[in-house]
């Protein structure tokens, strides 16, 4: 599949990174080498390309370098399960991801390490230091919409490569409701609570109320099919078709660009769905008539969230991430080893 990608987005919100970006980025790679996370040429150069340390000063820009580097080990173990369950030895089966998923859900439930491997290790590290002198209901949250999404890896592949399923292509509504998980922007999404000023944790009832659900979804699914455009012929290499391009392609009977521009149309439907939970939302503290803190905690949410969806327009197309000179050489996809 060829396409060209869009000379413009529905993305009004400009990105904006974090002061501290170089200097902790150079602590994320430092991490990654004294653990041996990326221990071959091939994964190594697969980290490169995938700009992690740079999605992550994208998505929390005004976090203080000890939370952004923890946020950046978030990062990495969302994009190595990514990669290896998706693009490595475990891409075509279902039974194996189901195994790997339930060892990283496992860790995040403090069940007992069961491997030894170094990935296996910083996770179990990473998320005690995360737990850590946090709120029990924030910790609640963030592990279970963390757990929410390695476990869509294994529908996914159901999707994909199971005999039973292959060649049905999702509808529409099927799909985003799957992709609002699968993208993985809500953990994101909680680990923003961290990184401002005291304070801006959220109460419990408002993270579930109807206008933050709304909002958090409809960003989730506007950067969430941005990515499908970007990342579709990459898709189409290795047999992929959970990606919206594939759906409207398949459904309208129409070429890969014309479904590209529909596409772009519902990332337009979703921006504005996301503008009016955003008032909503805004509307509801001012009815509730919130302390301060709370209020000025939803404000800094909001915006860090229309800080994201600028991002991630600009990550997408500075990034490597789904080049397709790998997936079509002889030796394939740039890739991890099996050590989940």
């Amino acid at each position: 599949m060829h396409i060209e990608i869009p000379a413009e987005f529905p993305v009004p919100f400009p990105a904006r990174i974090n002061r501290f970006t170089g200097r902790v980025s150079q602590q994320f790679w430092q991490w990654v080498q004294e653990q041996d996370l990326a221990p071959t040429a091939r994964s190594r150069e697969r980290l490169r390309r995938s700009g992690i340390e740079l999605a992550s000063c994208y998505c929390w820009p005004w976090a203080d370098r000890s939370v952004l580097l923890e946020g950046m080990k978030w990062m990495f173990f969302f994009f190595r399960f990514d990669d290896q369950m998706e693009e490595g030895a475990a891409q075509r089966d279902v039974s194996r991801v189901q195994k790997a998923a339930d060892k990283i859900t496992g860790i995040l439930h403090n069940q007992a390490l069961t491997t030894t491997s170094p990935l296996a290790r910083e996770l179990h590290r990473t998320w005690q230091r995360t737990q850590a002198d946090r709120p029990l209901s924030w910790v609640e949250a963030f592990r279970d919409h963390y757990c929410e999404l390695v476990r869509s890896y294994t529908r996914q592949s159901r999707f994909n490569y199971d005999t039973d399923r292959h060649g049905r292509v999702l509808g529409l509504s099927e799909y985003e409701d799957f992709r609002e998980t699968a993208f993985g922007m809500d953990w994101v999404y909680d680990f923003m609570e961290t990184s401002g000023p005291r304070g801006s944790y959220l109460p419990a009832e408002l993270r579930s109320c109807r206008p933050m659900l709304r909002l958090r979804r409809a960003a989730s699914l506007q950067q969430a099919l941005l990515n499908d455009i970007f990342s579709a012929a990459r898709e189409d290499h290795q047999d992929r078709t959970v990606n919206s391009v594939m759906i409207f392609r398949h459904t309208r009977q129409c070429t890969p660009q014309q479904a590209v521009r529909q596409v772009v149309d519902r990332i337009d439907h979703h921006l504005a769905d996301y503008r009016q939970a955003c008032a909503d939302m805004r509307s509801l503290c001012h009815e509730r008539g919130f302390e301060p803190p709370v209020t000025r905690a939803v404000m800094q949410f909001i915006k860090n969230i229309d800080a994201v969806i600028g991002g991630n327009h600009d990550w997408h197309h500075i990034v490597m991430r789904y080049a397709t000179d790998d997936v079509t050489a002889a030796q394939g996809a740039y890739t991890y080893p099996d050590d989940l």
